[in-house]
């Protein structure tokens, strides 16, 4: 298959309702964002392009002369985003009681436990729902967006 096939496909996934008009708000506001990623690299390099997103990183997909080779180059494990965290305070020269994060799954759990405040964003575990700061059960940015600025205003 083709490189150029598979980013189409990824490029008619739709995102979350208020997400572009929340995330560009977000920008405006000079909040530097960040996407984690255990999964491939087809979402957060779309959000990279399309948001201007400080820092991306993800698994990848082994191309060559644009078709898929079968490999996969793995930068992120499973439970490990906690580690890449260290990266992200260094480059942007934070403390982790300045980083707000948001998860959805088992994988962040990691994650969650080493910023400053956390956000389950319509979760699909019940341990990150149950360790996060807050949990934003709907899937509209809206809501993630007025936490987020709550909190940074705090």
């Amino acid at each position: 298959m083709s490189e150029a096939r598979i980013r189409r496909i990824f490029e008619g996934v739709r995102y979350s309702k208020n997400a572009v008009r929340c995330v560009a708000r977000l920008k405006k506001r000079g909040f530097r964002l960040a996407a984690i990623s255990t999964g491939l690299q087809f979402m957060p390099d779309r959000l990279k392009k399309e948001f201007d997103f400080d820092y991306t990183l993800s698994n990848r997909l082994i191309v060559r002369r644009g078709r898929l080779t079968g490999g996969v180059k793995i930068n992120l494990a499973h439970g490990a985003k906690d580690r890449i965290l260290r990266v992200i305070f260094r480059r942007f020269g934070v403390k982790p009681n300045e980083v707000i994060s948001v998860g959805d799954s088992e994988g962040d759990i990691p994650l969650v436990r080493k910023t400053g405040y956390s956000i389950a964003f319509n979760s699909t575990s019940e341990e990150l729902s149950r360790i996060a700061d807050y949990r934003c059960r709907t899937k509209d940015f809206a809501e993630l967006y007025r936490k987020i600025i709550e909190v940074a205003s705090a």
